[in-house]
């Protein structure tokens, strides 16, 4: 990923450089700006961009945050175990 995609991306999330900082937890805007205007930019810094594009797109889509809640996890672990138990006990 080249550092001008890098801007492109962040913008078209609606996202200021701050925002970006706060997501990749860093604290230097000189390293943002040193990324955004590189040739190209970090390998793990390009994976952690596709990581939250992916979070971002199941925001979009209302279904990341509501779908994973911890009470939502427990239940299913819960229903999982059941059928466990359930199929080991016929």
């Amino acid at each position: 990923m080249r550092g001008n995609e890098l801007r492109e991306w962040r913008q078209r999330l609606g996202w200021t450089q701050s925002d970006l900082m706060e997501e990749l937890e860093i604290s230097s805007r000189q390293t943002l700006s040193s990324w955004e205007n590189a040739e190209e930019i970090p390998r793990l810094v390009e994976l952690a961009i596709i990581a939250l594009d992916q979070v971002e797109a199941c925001r979009k889509r209302g279904g990341f945050e509501s779908q994973w809640t911890p009470a939502i996890i427990a239940h299913r672990r819960g229903e999982k175990r059941r059928e466990i138990f359930e199929k080991g006990s016929e």
